[in-house]
């Protein structure tokens, strides 16, 4: 997995960094009050710190969580609503740590609806699960159907991913015309999940070896810039785009039969081609392609 992609999805988590550092005055406070000897304000500013800090920790979670979602490396977001809970620790730390800086109460209600408004603006709300709602057909197994599509969409999620660490505008349109495509597959086969069973090379092949190439490719693109190389992976997006065309229109006229085999046959190709993305695999030492790459591009 590209460091890049990685770095994209995983870098709301320096925003949490705010909810341990900000509080950092209230152990300044915390230390004077038990010098002072002074138990009210030296137990505000510890619960104060420790709400902010707890806080922090959540929100941490939240963001964790949502990156590998939406990296496809698990099926749903978080189920606990971790930045619900973060926001109603913040707000009371921050009342806490008013009231121990000598505000009145109607001043720490103040001071704790900023808190929320502002951790809200910061971290956004707890991120909800795509509704799939799998209708009910007699002899289908919702419950497992539900589970390829929540496996399929994880896979759409890697691509688009991965797509966002690409540089190539033309890469990124087609990959994003590719996604949109998988999704209303996907959404066809909600409406009438007997074409799960239809389309099963397609959401347990196919969709795997298109995420692994596009996800490979991100991942050297950034460092190795070879003609070839980008050639061959467009014209992969291509039969790619075909391909997920053609099964939309396979499910919508009941005709899957002559497309299972065309599947097979591009995933054998995605297999073979795909690990072709690392440099390593097409450059000499001196940084060259060696020279059957060239003859075959």
């Amino acid at each position: 997995m590209g460091f890049l992609r990685k770095a994209r999805a995983w870098a709301p988590a320096v925003k949490t960094a705010a909810l341990f550092l900000l509080p950092a005055p209230l152990v300044l406070a915390v230390v004077a009050a038990l010098i002072a000897g002074e138990l009210n304000r030296l137990t505000l500013a510890s619960a104060a710190l420790a709400c902010l800090w707890g806080a922090g920790v959540l929100a941490l979670q939240a963001v964790a969580g949502e990156a590998r979602y939406f990296l496809g490396e698990q099926t749903d977001p978080p189920t606990i609503p971790f930045k619900l809970l973060s926001a109603g620790l913040t707000a009371l730390g921050v009342a806490l740590a008013a009231v121990a800086g000598g505000h009145a109460a109607s001043g720490a209600l103040v001071f704790a609806a900023l808190g929320v408004v502002g951790h809200v603006a910061v971290y956004g709300r707890d991120l909800r699960p795509p509704r799939i709602q799998v209708a009910v057909v007699d002899g289908v197994d919702a419950a497992a159907v539900t589970q390829q599509l929540k496996r399929a969409y994880g896979r759409l999620r890697g691509m688009d991913a991965a797509a966002r660490a690409i540089t190539t505008p033309e890469f990124r349109e087609r990959l994003a015309r590719i996604s949109g495509i998988g999704r209303s597959i996907l959404g066809a086969i909600e409406r009438d999940p007997t074409d799960a069973a239809r389309a099963r090379r397609f959401l347990h092949l196919y969709l795997d070896s298109a995420e692994r190439v596009t996800t490979e490719y991100a991942r050297t693109h950034s460092h190795v810039h070879h003609q070839p190389l980008d050639e061959k992976f467009r014209e992969l997006l291509v039969d790619m785009e075909r391909t997920f065309a053609e099964q939309r229109r396979a499910l919508v006229e009941r005709d899957l039969l002559s497309l299972d085999v065309e599947i097979e046959v591009l995933h054998a190709r995605l297999t073979r081609e795909g690990p072709g993305f690392h440099p390593t695999a097409h450059t000499t030492r001196g940084g060259a392609p060696p020279a059957d790459l060239e003859n075959r591009s």
